[in-house]
């Protein structure tokens, strides 16, 4: 049996709280997986899931998710 990292637990915590978020904001599991993977301009054209390694790239993600949600797309 593999035992995480703390580094590794900390990122499976980011990753689930991102992807919860993006289902309520798409409102759809299969829409919110989509925009976890897919490079976003508002991301410097990366996937919001290649900056869950930090607690500053989730933060980056959570403000995308809330600029979508209101309706503010820059």
């Amino acid at each position: 049996m593999h035992r995480r990292t703390p580094e590794e637990s900390a990122r499976l915590g980011r990753i689930a709280r991102v992807v919860r978020r993006a289902e309520m904001v798409f409102e759809d599991a299969a829409a919110a997986l989509r925009w976890v993977q897919t490079p976003n301009a508002s991301l410097g054209e990366v996937s919001p899931l290649s900056l869950l390694h930090t607690e500053i790239g989730e933060s980056a993600v959570l403000d995308a998710l809330g600029r979508i949600e209101h309706g503010v797309f820059s």
